[in-house]
């Protein structure tokens, strides 16, 4: 998606682009469960020339999570839905020079032939050195169709915030339902299926999701590689979310980026590390949850700031951000 997107962006600057994409045609598909803030891709998708309004599947009312001991909460959305990010991909990408089936290595890639090659490979980091530090939880998903009685936002939070399970709805009875578990348990996918034996399978996708934050996901650069979006840590830990991060992310390249002169690395590097400064404080919530050390007296100063932050950027997640509900859901689980 952030190649998609800088692609697009790169072009309508006035440079020469070339994207490179491993699979064939028919087989590219964006993986993720395609929610996210309208608010955000609203302001992305008329930046790269889009109405957001095309691609709207549905528009959330209230997310329901499940949490341990039998408690339930509900969010209030403001702004969450979910969207055709297959259709929105493939417009932001109309016009470029797109090599599919493209296997680029290390070893074999004509790096000398271009000023800057952007790492947008997502968790695979393909083109620039692995981080001792990275985290990765395992997590899979299904398309479903014909699905009846789940029209809105349902997630199950898992002891230890060791992962969850999530359903998002499309349109039409179609949704997204999956979960990431660092113990592969995945609970709720087989109570799911139970539930709705009228489901069908659509797609089968399996792909960990990236919870180390940008601070622990350096160097983002390799010569003259750099690294974009979730390659170097852009996604919220608590969620597990990065299409919004990487989205951000790809902006304050393009603002680092003069186009005579080039990228002033530095003013990227040290964009990217302040603005997702506070998901290091929510990595070492997740990670302290995980680990059973997590006290809400002790690690206060973390969990006020990951509140004050989520807060200010509300509208950004689309869903109310509560300071009581917070505590509630941190100490369910």
């Amino acid at each position: 998606m952030a190649g998609s997107y800088l692609g697009n962006m790169l072009q309508k600057r006035g440079h020469e682009v070339q994207v490179f994409e491993s699979l064939r045609p028919e087989n590219h598909w964006p993986v993720c469960a395609w929610g996210a803030s309208r608010h955000m891709l609203e302001k992305f998708s008329e930046k790269a020339g889009l109405d957001f309004e095309d691609y709207i599947m549905h528009v959330g009312q209230r997310l329901r999570m499940d949490l341990p001991a039998g408690k339930v909460e509900y969010l209030d959305l403001k702004g969450l839905v979910t969207y055709n990010k297959h259709k929105w991909e493939h417009d932001l990408m109309q016009g470029l020079e797109i090599k599919y089936g493209a296997k680029v290595t290390k070893e074999d890639f004509q790096f000398e032939k271009y000023d800057h090659v952007l790492d947008c490979t997502g968790l695979h980091r393909t083109l620039l050195p692995k981080s001792e530090e990275d985290f990765l939880i395992p997590a899979y998903e299904y398309l479903l169709e014909g699905v009846k009685g789940e029209d809105e936002f349902y997630t199950i939070g898992y002891k230890g915030a060791k992962g969850y399970f999530w359903y998002f709805p499309l349109d039409d009875g179609r949704g997204y339902m999956g979960a990431g578990d660092v113990e592969k348990k995945y609970h709720g996918i087989k109570e799911f299926f139970e539930q709705h034996p009228e489901a069908k399978i659509v797609k089968k996708i399996g792909r960990p999701i990236r919870l180390a934050p940008p601070k622990k996901m350096e160097p983002f650069f390799d010569g003259n590689v750099v690294g974009v979006g979730e390659s170097i840590g852009c996604v919220f830990p608590m969620l597990g979310e990065g299409i919004i991060p990487s989205l951000l992310c790809c902006d304050f390249f393009l603002d680092a980026l003069d186009d005579k002169k080039g990228l002033d690395a530095k003013k990227y590097r040290k964009k990217v590390l302040s603005y997702f400064d506070y998901y290091d404080d929510v990595y070492r919530i997740v990670r302290l949850k995980m680990d059973g050390k997590l006290s809400t007296i002790r690690h206060a100063n973390l969990l006020m700031s990951m509140y004050r932050h989520m807060k200010k950027e509300e509208s950004r997640f689309g869903f109310e951000v509560s300071l009581e509900k917070m505590n509630r859901l941190v100490n369910a689980l």
